[in-house]
Formats: C-alpha cells, structure tokens, sequence
C-alpha cells in the first residue's frame, strides 16, 4: 500500500483536532493568522509562515470568507488533499510567496 505524504498530514491533522475536540479544546482554524490585503475581503494572506513546514488545511479554507477568490501562503506551504477540493470547489487561486 503507498500512502503520500500530503495524506499522511491530512490524516494527522484530522486525528489531532479530533483528539483536541474530545478533550474540550475549541481549534479555531488560526483565524488570527487570517487577514485581508485590501480590504474588500477578496484576496487573503494565511499567516503561516511561525510553522517550519506550513500546513494549509482544509479547515484553513472553511475560515475564509467564501467571497475570497485568492489565498496567499508562505511559499513552502504544503497543502492538504482536502483543501485542495475545496479551492477546486470554491474556485480560489493560491498564490505561494
């Protein structure tokens, strides 16, 4: 069986906010790392870069209001399987930097 590693982290992540939700800890997505470059809540830049290999998730994703056509990450950002269906869902750009 061959596994990649972007399922490997999908399936880390979900385990570890499942495991954080039973204990009673509220994930809040890492809104606070969430910011509109313009103002018109059009374009967003994820504030990813305090992670040595950032994770963008599919959670990251449902945070971002869904009027949001561009995503900007760090440009080492490794995204998830499940974000990345919903950026072909949503028809966002992401943009690496």
């Amino acid at each position: 069986m061959n596994i990649s590693l972007e399922e490997i982290i999908s399936l880390v992540v979900k385990e570890v906010i499942a495991e954080l939700n039973r204990r009673g800890i509220q994930v809040d997505g890492n809104t606070s790392s969430i910011s509109s470059s313009d103002g018109n809540k059009q374009k967003v830049k994820l504030g990813l870069s305090e992670y040595k290999t950032p994770l963008l998730t599919e959670a990251h994703i449902l945070e971002v209001n869904q009027e949001v056509k561009e995503i900007e990450v760090p440009l080492k950002t490794i995204v998830t399987p499940s974000a990345q269906d919903l950026i072909r869902q949503r028809k966002i750009i992401i943009i690496k930097k």
